[in-house]
């Protein structure tokens, strides 16, 4: 069996030069599949925005049958519109978050050591290239997780490179079994040129194969938006205002004539620092969850598969007696969820489909 599939493609409107999302193109496959004579040999079936068409072409060999499978994403203008709106607002507020963080910890520089300290402060804290070791060895030392081939579950790989082919990567993230037969989990370590996918035994166990391939599709997203970097270099940023706010502290603790009226302002946000480094890096968190749902959907086309796969997770970790949506929309301690809450979750993913 091998598909032939492409990626995203865009094309320049000719009349007012804008740049238009064309969609996916089709995604083919081949095999060869043994089974009775069927009694059509063109079928054509719909699920969510996929449609599919499989043809079979009779061979030389009884029984056997060459099936073509063509799947179709169909998308609308309205759509990919609000998808769109939706991505750039999300990349407006995670680099307003990056932003923020920068400033404080600018701040506690300056109070540390005046424009010195600033640029002492911000080299400290410079994105750095992804450094992340993916190994068998690694992953099994730090997760207890075994690597997955293509040979013992192939429908997995089978979804995880149709997922992949759709969102560009060029290379397909590893996949390890973390053997945990009771719980539930995913997650993507790394980047689109080196990148790792973690389920957990309960998982596989506990999805339907669209759920697998919702959940799938959002750790892809991880993945090629490169999330794992963006959040190791805000988890730097809050380190070096975590120590930097101390040695301002410090530094204003020492003696100064008539100088401790002027430190008491300068003291009171070197001591909130830290708190706002750290809310901030949980917002950051919670709009590239939102983003990666987004993209998942946009990888699928399947948002009932994506939002029954949200709900078991929030099921087996809260329990079944869930909250209403007012509950979190009005509670001040969201602030301190890395995740969105999965009514917020649901809703966003509604707002793109409908």
């Amino acid at each position: 069996m091998f598909d032939v599939g492409v990626g995203r493609a865009a094309f320049r409107g000719s009349r007012t030069g804008e740049n238009i999302t064309a969609g996916f193109a089709p995604a083919v496959s081949f095999a060869l599949i043994r089974c009775p004579p069927p009694r059509e040999l063109l079928r054509v079936s719909q699920s969510g925005a996929v449609g599919v068409v499989e043809i079979l072409w009779p061979t030389q060999e009884a029984g056997v049958f060459l099936r073509c499978r063509v799947e179709l994403q169909y998308r609308n203008r309205e759509l990919l519109r609000r998808r769109l709106v939706h991505q750039t607002a999300n990349h407006h507020s995670s680099a307003l978050a990056i932003l923020a963080m920068m400033l404080l910890l600018a701040v506690c520089g300056w109070i540390v050591g005046g424009n010195e300290g600033i640029q002492r402060a911000l080299m400290g804290s410079a994105p750095r290239p992804d450094g992340s070791l993916i190994s068998r060895e690694t992953m099994h030392r730090w997760f207890g997780a075994r690597l997955l081939s293509p040979a013992e579950l192939p429908e997995l790989f089978s979804i995880l490179a149709k997922v992949c082919c759709r969102a560009g990567l060029a290379r397909l993230p590893e996949i390890y079994c973390l053997p945990a037969p009771t719980d539930m989990n995913a997650y993507a370590l790394g980047g689109p040129e080196r990148g790792a996918i973690v389920l957990t035994e309960g998982l596989l166990r506990g999805m339907t194969r669209d759920e697998i391939a919702g959940i799938l599709a959002h750790e892809v997203a991880h993945i090629r938006n490169n999330d794992a970097w963006t959040m190791n270099w805000a988890a730097t940023l809050r380190r070096a205002i975590d120590w930097t706010s101390l040695a301002g502290l410090a530094l204003l603790r020492t003696p100064h004539p008539g100088g401790a009226t002027a430190a008491r302002p300068l003291a009171a946000l070197l001591r909130s620092a830290p708190a706002l480094g750290h809310l901030l890096g949980l917002a950051l968190s919670r709009v590239r969850e939102l983003d990666a749902d987004a993209t998942a959907l946009e990888l699928t086309g399947d948002s009932h598969a994506l939002i029954a796969a949200l709900g078991k997770l929030e099921r087996h970790h809260v329990g079944p007696a869930a909250m209403p949506v007012s509950a979190f929309q009005h509670d001040p301690m969201r602030l301190l969820r890395s995740h969105p809450a999965t009514s917020e979750r649901v809703g966003t993913l509604l707002s793109l489909v409908y």
